[in-house]
């Protein structure tokens, strides 16, 4: 054991010797000698410079210069992309800019030459962040955020500044590919607040307090688009409605899909509170003309959005076929929430005609693109007696990692296909072993608790029954929760338990009480097997009936 310590210690050694970071003109040096330089080290010199905050300004006007012909003046892109690497030569924005005027001017091996560089920021940009939140991809301003995301071929279409304790300044770009949905890619811009930073605490107002929020608010100020969609989003929050509609107008005229987004929920907000007929169809409109502009930007959520609006007579009942159409176009761009909802029409007839098959192939490709839900909904709807399907055994795999994460409708679906044998050998004891862990994981959920009692008390299959657990779980359940002594469901499953297990009077005094809370709330479509059950337990008979 000792040698490979005394070797760490020597690399370590080592290590500590060759670690003095260099200056960012000593580095530049070395990549004009044609020396190896990581770009992290070229990135983190650029930062640490004194002179940071002229150099900020001087990159992003730049970059800013170049974004803007980038597409149709290529000719123009040598000049400010040369002038661009001279102030910071790991600059995707310089680099790809200038690709684009050497591949303009057919020069190949120049052409190349940028193309591997940006090949070394974007590998870099990547090991260090994935895009998300928790791990955003660094960038040093907010061009290079777009121009990172132009030079994999995504068009940018919204953004947003964000702040949290760990990236003190971050921006949620949007950008759409040619094809298929919308991205989201979270950048963090700590040298652009570092160089602001800089920059106030030397100005005339040392003392002055600098923050996230007065760096956005600054940006902001300066058609920031990304700013001011942030200010909007936050007055949002603080109920400051009519304020946050105006810096949202100002980010969506510029294009940006968020506060397009933002907007139409705000004004869907009012259309849904306002008594007044006239405001509710003025903000209606303004819902319509923000979801349509997000649309035509590309977003899917937009399209969800607007469709559930159409399905539900928002627009009138000549528009609700609308919706279908608009749900059908994003399912095709791959969104979850409308293959999803198109499954539920075509399981259920509603706006379309039934087609099982359809409703199928919707379940598959929602649950395929990791929706949940739909993952869950279609377990159940391989379990309808009525459809008639065949199994899937992609099914189980789905909610096995569901109940790997403690999701316990997850669990007691996996006990309904073992109970029924639907995909699987029937094996009761595995059924169980899943009704159980559901209900352990979460024992005051009224709606796992009084699933897995129903089917343990009722089930036609004898060797599913365990009604003394059952009785025992709806016990602890309606003791502890009044919420659900007033559901007459819930009530006819404890006295059913009641009865299973022999005990027919407090069968009947529960069930007498479900009839009472059904009666009160007007549950007329319930009141008929309410009495059935009730007719029952008087005649000491149980409940039996096929379950799952």
């Amino acid at each position: 054991m000792r040698l490979p310590l005394i070797i760490v210690i020597v690399v370590l050694s080592l290590g500590c010797q060759t670690t003095t970071p260099l200056e960012y003109a000593q580095l530049i040096d070395k990549v004009a000698n044609g020396d190896p330089v990581a770009v992290t080290d070229l990135r983190e010199a650029f930062l640490a410079q004194e002179d940071l905050p002229d150099q900020m300004e001087r990159l992003l006007e730049l970059e800013q210069q170049a974004l803007q012909i980038v597409e149709d003046e290529p000719l123009r892109l040598g000049s400010i992309g040369s002038a661009i690497l001279d102030t910071y030569q790991a600059s995707i924005t310089g680099h790809y800019v200038m690709s684009r005027f050497y591949q303009y001017v057919d020069s190949p091996d120049a052409t190349a030459e940028h193309l591997a560089w940006l090949d070394r920021i974007r590998a870099d940009m990547q090991r260090l962040g994935d895009g998300s939140q928790d791990q955003p991809l660094p960038a040093v301003t907010s061009v290079e955020a777009q121009m990172y995301a132009i030079s994999l071929d995504l068009s940018p279409v919204g953004a947003i500044y964000q702040t949290n304790e760990d990236h003190p300044f971050a921006i949620l770009l949007q950008a759409k590919p040619a094809d298929g949905p919308i991205e989201n890619l979270t950048f963090d811009l700590e040298g652009v607040y570092e160089a602001m930073r800089m920059d106030f605490t030397s100005s005339s107002d040392p003392e002055g307090e600098f923050s996230p929020f007065s760096l956005i608010g600054y940006l902001a100020k300066h058609n920031d688009t990304a700013a001011q969609a942030a200010i909007g989003a936050f007055l949002a929050s603080q109920r400051r409605t009519r304020d946050a509609i105006d810096w949202l107008k100002a980010a969506s005229r510029s294009g940006n899909l968020i506060a397009s987004s933002i907007l139409a929920r705000l004004y869907w907000e009012q259309a849904s509170t306002t008594k007044d007929p006239v405001e509710k169809e003025e903000a209606l409109d303004e819902v319509l003309e923000n979801y349509l502009h997000a649309i035509a930007l590309g977003s899917t959520d937009a399209m969800y959005a607007l469709a559930v609006l159409y399905l539900n007579s928002h627009y009138g009942e000549e528009n609700r076929a609308s919706g279908v159409t608009l749900l059908t176009q994003a399912a095709e761009a791959e969104h979850s929430d409308s293959a999803m909802f198109l499954a539920h029409l075509y399981y259920s007839g509603d706006m379309v005609d039934r087609d099982l098959a359809k409703a199928r192939s919707y379940y598959v490709q929602a649950a395929e693109l990791d929706n949940a839900f739909a993952q869950r909904s279609y377990a159940r709807f391989l379990l309808d007696r009525s459809a008639d399907q065949t199994s899937d055994p992609r099914v189980f795999t789905w909610l096995g990692k569901l109940a790997d994460d403690d999701d316990p409708e997850a669990m007691l679906l996996l006990g309904n296909l073992h109970a029924r044998g639907v995909g699987t050998r029937q094996n009761y004891r595995r059924a169980v072993s899943w009704y159980k862990g559901a209900v352990k994981l979460s024992p005051e959920n009224a709606t796992i608790v009084n699933e897995v009692a129903w089917t343990l008390t009722v089930s036609d299959q004898d060797g599913l029954q365990r009604t003394r657990y059952a009785r025992d779980i709806m016990d602890t359940l309606m003791e502890a929760n009044q919420e659900a002594r007033k559901r007459p469901e819930y009530l006819d499953t404890w006295a059913a338990s009641y009865a299973a297990t022999g005990n027919f009077p407090r069968a009947i005094e529960l069930q007498e009480e479900a009839l009472t809370v059904a009666e009160e709330m007007n549950f007329d479509d319930v009141l008929e097997i309410l009495r059935e059950h009730l007719d029952a337990f008087h005649d000491q008979q149980i409940i039996i009936e096929a379950a799952p």
